[in-house]
């Protein structure tokens, strides 16, 4: 029965092979840079995302202004879709708004599943007057920062782990080679035993 690996490289015993103390000592260090690296990547890639996306909303409440609009077509009560929460995101249906100039203008903007025709709603206009989404809030900054904080650390386990499975493996032929050697060397004595 082979002993553990974290044991087979530390511990004397007569089978023990150089390679054996290579892969323990390569995969002690691959451990302790994925609890090091880790954490460490997923924080700097999260505050990476978060400043990204603070300087990006920043740019955003610049660039978009909050208009009232009316609905001019009853939106369906539920939607196919959903938001990261689990709730039905909003559907797009037909709305018309007052421009600065004070004429009328459509277009189409999401609003609530359910919403009525004739009911106000916010939506919001680019420079140019073109229906385009609400900024990103200060919820959506932070959600964007975890989930790519959480990706980077996730990528980071994942290498660490496709790092061991190649010294494991890397390790394990080189074993098996210097067995094959060995029993090509011993065997024909073996056979002269048994003749």
């Amino acid at each position: 029965m082979p002993a553990p690996v974290w044991t087979r490289g530390w511990r004397e015993h007569p089978l023990r092979r150089r390679v054996d103390v290579l892969e323990a000592r390569l995969l002690l260090l691959i451990g302790s840079a994925v609890l090091v690296g880790a954490p460490a990547v997923g924080t700097a890639a999260g505050w990476y995302a978060y400043d990204h996306d603070r300087a990006a909303a920043a740019v955003q409440e610049a660039s978009r202004r909050p208009v009232r609009a009316e609905v001019l077509e009853d939106a369906p009560a539920s939607s196919p879709w959903a938001d990261e929460t689990g709730r039905q995101a909003n559907v797009p249906v037909q709305v018309r708004w007052t421009t600065t100039d004070g004429h009328y203008a459509t277009g189409t903007a999401p609003v609530p599943p359910g919403t009525g025709r004739g009911e106000r709603t916010q939506i919001w206009l680019d420079r140019k007057g073109k229906v385009v989404t609400a900024p990103l809030n200060r919820r959506d900054v932070w959600t964007g920062a975890l989930a790519v904080g959480l990706l980077g650390g996730a990528l980071t386990a994942g290498a660490g782990a496709v790092a061991t499975a190649a010294v494991r493996g890397a390790c394990g032929r080189r074993r098996a080679a210097g067995w094959a050697s060995e029993w090509d060397r011993v065997e024909p004595e073996w056979r002269r035993r048994l003749v």
